[in-house]
């Protein structure tokens, strides 16, 4: 009972290579404009890890669209393949009335692997770094490729 048979070590280092596989995203909402990639997508996920390890975001629906409200300044990154549509809907529309810079992120396994976590996130909202931040040059060039690709904004 202590000991496990060399079989079973090798199936379960088997299993927890399939739970490292990327998840594909096979689904991308037609809401989900303008989705970052490429060098931006890689500079934004940057951005999410430095601003987690200081503590200056907010996850997840309520969090963010109470921190849009009360007229918190930031970036929202949104998953584009997050269904019913309905659930965040009404960020997009907050985030311009506000002038808060919003993108959609391909897949919400993505966010939550910018976060350092295995739990998937459906919107994540980094806030404006004071100057003397260690984050806020990536921010700032995050910010001037968000006006490059967007619309609205």
């Amino acid at each position: 009972m202590g000991k496990k048979e060399p079989k079973e070590v090798v199936e379960e280092k088997a299993a927890e290579e399939e739970e490292e596989e990327p998840r594909v995203s096979l689904y991308v909402s037609p809401l989900a404009t303008p989705l970052v990639t490429d060098k931006l997508l890689a500079r934004s996920l940057k951005l999410i890890k430095k601003s987690v390890s200081e503590k200056k975001t907010r996850r997840g629906v309520p969090e963010c669209t109470k921190a849009i409200r009360k007229g918190q300044q930031g970036i929202c990154f949104l998953a584009g393949d997050i269904f019913p549509m309905d659930v965040f809907a009404h960020i997009p529309t907050l985030c311009e009335e506000k002038g808060i810079y919003y993108v959609y992120v391909k897949s919400r396994h993505e966010l939550g692997a910018a976060c350092q976590t295995r739990r998937p996130i459906s919107l994540i909202m980094v806030m404006e770094p004071p100057a003397d931040s260690a984050y806020s040059s990536t921010y700032q060039q995050v910010v001037a490729g968000i006006k490059a690709v967007h619309p609205y904004m």
